[in-house]
């Protein structure tokens, strides 16, 4: 009787142990898909109303009177938040303001789901103390959960936060 349980559990424990790994271990995200060149470009690029960081750039280069005409023809909560945005803008360094439009441009090219993501992320990480969210960062959960071009605009909005030593990769 020993016997039979001795090998009923050695049985478990040999398949637990094969499935237990496989289990354990998570897919990496997908990459997101290369852009559409001709057509199916929904939201594209080309309209720069549709992309932000041209609408962006276009607005910089506007006087006020121009940009004031232009931000009238907006609705209202559009218009509230593009200019929350050029007030943002125009505070930022040239050094914040490029590493801006880049995580913006990177955002753009994210798929809807992983821009949502890394969207719920940020506001997540935006929750912690500093010392979590420097560990949530630089830990590896952080590095199986996104790409490198997704760690890159996460951790670029925390520009004072380096890995703590030892983590530096």
């Amino acid at each position: 009787m020993r016997m039979r349980w001795a090998m009923a559990a050695t049985a478990l424990l040999l398949v637990w142990g094969h499935v237990s790994p496989a289990l354990a271990q998570k897919k990496p995200p997908k990459p997101p898909p290369a852009p559409k060149v001709n057509g199916g470009n929904k939201g594209g690029a080309k309209n720069p109303k549709n992309d932000p960081v041209k609408e962006l750039q276009r607005f910089q280069k506007m006087s006020p009177e121009q940009r004031e005409k232009e931000l009238a023809k907006l609705p209202p909560q559009r218009r509230a938040r593009v200019e929350r945005q050029m007030e943002n803008f125009d505070r930022m360094t040239p050094e914040q303001r490029e590493r801006a439009l880049n995580r913006l441009q990177t955002m753009q090219r994210l798929t809807p789901e992983r821009r949502q993501a890394v969207t719920e992320e940020l506001q997540y990480l935006r929750s912690l103390p500093p010392n979590f969210r420097r560990a949530r960062l630089y830990g590896s959960e952080f590095e199986k959960q996104y790409s490198p071009e997704e760690q890159k605009v996460i951790r670029d909005t925390f520009p004072g936060m380096k890995p703590f030593p030892g983590q530096e990769k």
